[in-house]
């Protein structure tokens, strides 16, 4: 299991004035859910989140809920503030170790530079790629050489190495990045930046996760 464990505190009252409260006195609020699991409510501590989430993500996390112990699970979706980028709500998706899951990897281009100094553009049309994997397996991201490309290079989802054991969920034609001249195709696609969030679950029939 993950070395990182976010202790979690349930939480019945669930009115938005309750909620105001939670995240001005430093807690986050969420919700636990998962296979065969009914959701639970819960608030993380803002500052533990955060710390977490610096750095080197990590996808895999152990969570420790009232009554149940530790829990191995994924955070799925994080809610921020879209001006002052700060959290509003999190869901954790809890896990099994031995059961591949479904999950978001965002696309890491790397070679921009070189493709530049060529009168080059890096047309990036998928910024996360959809795949199957062990939940200790989930990568941070996905990498996508683009250095040696030329005029015309298309790199297709069927392109992209995983990581063993792990199975892409995309359509295999599907085009990641496409390479043109400078000024062809303009809005088509734009370049992605060095350092995308982390990877994030597909939400299935299972996360019924409740935003309060």
């Amino acid at each position: 299991m993950s070395a990182q464990v976010l202790p979690l505190e349930a939480r019945a009252d669930l009115r938005r004035s309750v909620l105001t409260h939670l995240r001005r006195s430093g807690r986050i609020p969420g919700v636990v859910y998962g296979k065969g699991r009914e959701p639970v409510p819960v608030a993380v501590e803002e500052a533990l989140l955060v710390k977490m989430q610096t750095g080197q993500e990590t996808a895999l996390v152990d969570i420790e809920l009232p009554g149940q112990g530790r829990l191995p699970a994924v955070i799925q979706e994080i809610q921020r503030d879209p001006v002052t980028r700060k959290i509003l709500h999190v869901d954790f998706h809890v896990v099994m170790l031995d059961e591949p899951v479904d999950v978001e990897v965002p696309v890491q281009v790397q070679g921009i530079e070189e493709v530049d100094k060529r009168g080059l553009v890096a047309q990036v049309l998928l910024r996360h790629l959809r795949i199957r994997c062990l939940p200790t397996e989930i990568p941070e991201h996905l990498r996508v050489d683009v250095s040696r490309a030329e005029e015309g290079d298309v790199i297709r989802a069927a392109d992209v190495q995983l990581p063993d054991g792990a199975h892409l969920l995309e359509e295999a034609d599907e085009v990641v990045v496409n390479i043109s001249a400078a000024g062809a195709g303009a809005g088509a696609g734009e370049t992605l930046p060095e350092e995308p969030k982390g990877p994030e679950m597909v939400r299935d029939t299972e996360g019924k996760g409740r935003r309060e």
